[in-house]
């Protein structure tokens, strides 16, 4: 019985290092930007900025609709 709970404990450490592993890498990793290209939104000189393109600057209505797309 002894061994069933050790054999046991050491599946679920693994599984959670594993887990914290792949979490980091996760949040590690940084989108590739790419250069702005003007659309119809860009006016009188202000630009718009698309996610992923140099210049844009997340905000919570992105960050939101990014969890959604990933899923």
């Amino acid at each position: 019985m002894r061994t069933v709970k050790q054999i046991a404990a050491a599946i679920i450490i693994d599984v959670s290092i594993t887990n914290f592993s792949y979490a980091q890498e996760k949040t590690n990793t940084k989108m590739e930007m790419k250069e702005h290209k003007c659309t119809a939104a860009c006016k009188d000189g202000k630009h718009v900025y698309a996610h992923g393109e140099k210049g844009h600057v997340c905000t919570k209505a992105c960050r939101k609709m990014n969890k959604k797309n990933a899923m």
